[in-house]
Formats: structure tokens, sequence, C-alpha cells
């Protein structure tokens, strides 16, 4: 009962089901919603009333939230697709034991297991079928925070979709037909569906599809496949190199190694790259800058030509400006918001003008530019550099502190390997920065390294740019999609000051 225009919503983790659900769904002419499988079951209903969806695709161990909410929305069917599915033999057999959904799906028709629903296809679709659609009709929704941190629904279009497989495809054309990717990144996120699933394919790649991020089983599964491509956000690559510490591994079938999704810090950059020296791959990590506003990457780095710190060149068919606030271009070399025309840009986000209109200007070019929110700065050659979010600015006592410049200094120092800068509130001030770090194995935090840590921001940083405070962490915590979660740093800073 699908029709074109009719919006699906998936809450998969990466599996086949997803994958294909995804194509088919389009094939319809409807709109693809993804959401994330972690879901809340008040955001599985949000999301299925906002996109007025009625189907679900979703994983088993879901099923409860859904139950619970079901009565509340418009869903005529809910498919259910198993995670056993993905278990090795025993675990299969216990997890099938113990899970009583099929007993409760007994009492409603709303439910289908997806063999189910597959091998009922089989018998009632006699005839093939093709919606009349065009390359601006909307293909999928991803939810995103923009340029002001509210969550949204991203809606891309076909021809945006195959818009950047183009520009990828000429942008990276040291990756052939026949390598293999190793997606990781989840698929209700643009960089796991577009850039890690739908681009291989379109190019006549392997795609190994893995569901849950598991250091372990993805350093075994490195080995056994050899795979040419990995993407990955920079938790990931931090995790695999702490897991092979130590451990010589012959990786010389690995063309690139693509991080993006959030900042790669320099220091974590070295790491990579000895790590890949030492190990046989003869390239360097490539950077990616992106945004679901434009489907993924804009720019990408070539692991055969690398800058400093620069992320890389605009891919083909995109174009890229530097823009002060009255939407003036500016020159080489000067720091400006990162704005992005060409066919990648978003159609708009979901039932939101005013969202739409902030993220969307119309400049003196007669153009459309998405204004990314992000500060940054091209040179001569082409290459661009990020270096700060916009709203991640902290303003004390009306000067501007960019985080990012703090973070790069006290990762120069060797005890540090990761830092995070955020804006926490002051009576005077408004705003103070407070800096979060991680140390490296080989250096105990103590009264001494913090000391150190103040001495390099007062010898190299305004006064005004000095963290009030710099706390030590094991670890620094992370979104569903493994970026710094920049939010809850800033929440726990909140709490620390009311405590003192």
């Amino acid at each position: 009962g699908i029709k074109k225009g009719d919006i699906v919503t998936i809450c998969l983790p990466n599996t086949l089901e997803g994958v294909v659900s995804c194509f088919a769904i389009n094939k319809l002419g409807a709109v693809v919603n993804f959401i994330h499988p972690a879901s809340s079951e008040n955001e599985i209903k949000d999301a299925v009333n906002e996109m007025d969806s009625k189907v679900l695709i979703v994983i088993d161990t879901n099923y409860l939230k859904v139950e619970n909410i079901i009565s509340q929305t418009k869903l005529k069917k809910v498919i259910l697709v198993s995670i056993a599915t993905y278990m090795p033999v025993l675990n299969k057999i216990v997890y099938n034991f113990h899970n009583k959904v099929t007993l409760k799906l007994a009492k409603t028709k709303k439910y289908l297991i997806w063999q189910d629903f597959a091998s009922a296809s089989d018998k009632i679709y006699l005839k093939g079928y093709k919606a009349d659609t065009d390359s601006n009709d909307p293909a999928i929704i991803l939810n995103s925070g923009g340029t002001t941190g509210l969550p949204k629904g991203v809606v891309l279009s076909n021809g945006n979709l195959l818009s950047f497989v183009e520009a990828a495809t000429r942008g990276q054309e040291y990756l052939q037909p026949g390598d293999t990717c190793l997606a990781l990144m989840p698929i209700f996120h643009g960089f796991g569906i577009v850039h890690s699933i739908l681009f291989p394919l379109c190019r006549g790649m392997n795609v190994i599809l893995r569901p849950k991020f598991d250091v372990r089983e993805y350093c075994k599964m490195v080995i056994k496949y050899k795979p040419q491509i990995l993407m990955g956000v920079p938790t990931l690559f931090e995790s695999l190199i702490s897991e092979w510490k130590n451990k010589k591994v012959k990786l010389d079938f690995i063309k690139c190694v693509l991080v993006g999704g959030d900042t790669l810090k320099m220091s974590l950059r070295n790491q990579i790259n000895e790590f890949l020296k030492e190990n046989g791959a003869n390239i360097e990590v490539c950077t990616g800058y992106g945004l679901s506003e434009a489907v993924c990457g804009v720019a990408l780095g070539d692991p055969r030509n690398i800058k400093g710190e620069a992320i890389g060149y605009p891919l083909p068919g995109i174009y890229v400006g530097i823009f002060d606030k009255s939407d003036k271009e500016l020159p080489y070399g000067e720091e400006g918001e990162i704005c992005v025309c060409g066919p990648t840009v978003m159609l708009g986000y979901y039932n939101n003008e005013k969202e739409t209109n902030i993220a969307l200007h119309v400049h003196k070019d007669g153009n459309v530019w998405l204004h990314t929110g992000d500060l940054g700065m091209m040179d001569e050659e082409g290459f661009l550099t990020y270096t700060n979010r916009l709203k991640r600015m902290i303003i004390s006592s009306g000067y501007n502190v960019y985080p990012n410049r703090i973070e790069k200094l006290l990762e120069s120092h060797p005890a540090v390997m990761l830092c995070s800068v955020v804006g926490v509130p002051h009576k005077r001030k408004m705003e103070v920065p407070k800096a979060y770090v991680v140390l490296n194995e080989d250096y105990k935090r103590g009264e001494l390294i913090l000391l150190e840590l103040k001495k390099l921001c007062h010898k190299n940083l305004p006064k005004y740019a000095w963290p009030t405070d710099i706390e030590i962490m094991d670890k620094l915590p992370t979104t569903k999609v493994g970026k710094v979660d920049f939010k809850k740093l800033q929440e726990k800073g909140i709490e620390d000051q009311k405590e003192d």
C-alpha cells in the first residue's frame, strides 16, 4: 500500500534488511525516514507521527517500545527485523529461546516478522513496479542538529544522492570496482548510508555491513576480509590503535582510511599515520568535511596528497566559499563561515520553513548557498581547513574564544591524547572556557600535569582565553554516532560549578 510521496520510517542498525528496504522504498517513489535504533519509545513515536508514517521497519529488540506507543500513531504495519540473524549460532539459539516477541505477535495483525513479510510478498507481488520519479523528488530524510543545534529532518532528493555519488567517484578515482568497504558508520547517518554504502555499491564495490561496533570483532573483520576502504569517526580509529597496540598486523591492502563525522585532532592523526606505516599501509589517513544538509562529504582529502591540517579539496561539482556575516565572500587565507553551493545541497528541512531559511541563502550571484555554521578558511591551492564551529564559539567578557585553538594547544603537550573545550556560565564574564583532557597511557594524572598544562595556556593564549579549569578524564563522552558530546561536557561543567 505504500505509494509515491509516502514516508516509511526505518529504525535499524547496519543490516541487509535496512539497505534492501531503502532501495525498495525509493523504487516506489516513497521516502525513507531514518532514525537511530537506540531511540527511546517517545522518540520513535514522535518520528513516526511527524512524518505521518504508516509503516515502520524496526529491529525486534525495540518491539516493546513500539507496542507501548503504537496506539498513539497511525501505523498500519510494523515489520520486525530479527537481530538473531546476525548472531553466531550459539548466541542465536539462546536469543530465540528467550525471545517472547513471536508469542505476543499472535495477538495483533499489525506486526510482521521480516521473513514472513518477504515470503508473503513473493505470492502477492506479481509484476514489476516503478514510480515515475525525477531528480527533484525527495528520497531520504536524515536527522540533524543543523546550524542552530535543534533536531530537524534534512530532506535529500534523488538528485542530491546521485550527485554525491558522481562527485565522490571523480574525487576518489583511486578506488575501483571490486574494492571492499567495511561499513561501520550507521545507516541513519549520511556518512553511513551514502558514502560507505550507496557510493561503493554504485561503483561496483563490495560492502561489508557491521551492525554493531565491537573493537575486537572489527579488528578480526579487517584481517579476515582485507577491505581496501576503512571509514569512521576519530574514536573508531582511536579504539583500533589501542586494540592493536604492540601487535604487528599486515595492512598493505588498505587504499583509503577516511575519517569524518568529527574533527580529527592532529595528535590522533599522527598516531594513525604512524600505525599505518608500521603495519605496511603505504598511505596517510585522509579527512573529510561535510554535513547532512549537503548529503555528507563536501571536501575530502586524498591519501596521495596531504597538506598539513587541511581537510582537502572540495569534491568535483561542489562549490565551497568562505563568507562573512553579510554574505560577502572573503579572500584566501581569511577565516569566515564555510558555505556550500551545488547539486548536493538539501531541498530543506521537513515542514520547517523558518530553519530552512536560516540555513539556505540566495547570494548576490543568484545561487542558493548552504550556511554550515562552521568556521574555516581556504588557501590559494583550494585546500579547505576547518577551524571551529560557530555555535561552539565562547564569548567571554565580549571577546571571541575559539575552543578549537585551545584544544590544539593542549594536544601539543606530549601527555595529552585528546582534549575538548566547552563554555560554562560565569557571573561576570558571561561564559568561560573549561578544558577536558584524556592523557596518553604513559602519563599519570596529577597536579604536576595540570600545572604544566596551565602554564602552556598562560604562555601561548591571551588571558581571556585561559581555561578556568582543566579536568582529566578517562575518556570523553560521545554521541550515538561517535562524535564528542559537547552538550554532555557542558552539562557536566555546569553541575560541577553548582557543587563548588
